[in-house]
């Protein structure tokens, strides 16, 4: 009995152990969307500018030539597009065929249409180059059409935003010439539960981070 007695209370220790160590490897299964959100837009922000650092653009033959810098897009309406204005057609909108590749899926457009309505109810963004991730509105409920979408301050006003790059990775707050950012742009995101994510892009550097509740970068 006294031996069988150990062996249970071994067995417990042991199934205890496992317990402790199966919560702290295995992932957790609820989402936390709007911080994924804003992962992937930072994510997205710091490709452009590596598009732009690696892509010379500058011709001094060639009027606008600044126009052909990397941007990313962001819509009021939840989504936004990465795209370089390589036909000079200074188009206010993204074009599918100037838009860039996924870097993983090497096949894929990041790029979203769509037109965000004045009073932002009712919007639907029907995603372009079949990255749909870039739509997150539909992917990660950042929608106006449920309470929430993205703000700007300091990089853009009204439906959109844009943030363009130089060679040497410096942000610009519009795709010009002498735009040049001279304080934090912050891209607000805002859930259907009026959760909210900052996403900032510092002048100067163009660094890009998610800030906490005191203001600072994690």
């Amino acid at each position: 009995m006294k031996k069988l007695a150990f062996t249970m209370l071994e067995l417990v220790f042991v199934i205890v152990v496992i317990g402790i160590i199966s919560a702290m490897v295995i992932p957790r299964m609820d989402r936390d969307s709007i911080f994924e959100a804003a992962n992937q837009v930072v994510k997205h922000i710091k490709y452009t500018q590596h598009l732009a650092m690696t892509e010379d653009v500058y011709d001094a033959d060639t009027p606008n030539w600044w126009r052909r810098r990397w941007e990313i897009q962001l819509y009021r309406c939840g989504g936004y597009a990465i795209h370089s204005d390589a036909d000079l057609n200074n188009s206010p909108t993204a074009a599918q065929n100037e838009a860039a590749f996924d870097p993983e899926s090497k096949n894929k457009r990041i790029f979203v249409t769509g037109t965000c309505v004045s009073n932002f109810v009712g919007t639907v963004l029907s995603p372009g180059g079949d990255y749909d991730r870039a739509n997150l509105a539909a992917e990660y409920d950042i929608s106006p059409a449920t309470g929430g979408g993205l703000a700007f301050a300091g990089c853009g006003a009204g439906l959109s935003a844009q943030i363009s790059f130089d060679n040497l990775g410096r942000p610009y707050s519009s795709n010009g010439i002498n735009a040049l950012l001279q304080t934090p742009c912050n891209i607000v995101l805002t859930d259907g539960s009026a959760n909210t994510v900052t996403v900032q892009i510092q002048p100067e550097t163009g660094y890009a981070c998610i800030l906490n509740a005191g203001g600072n970068c994690i």
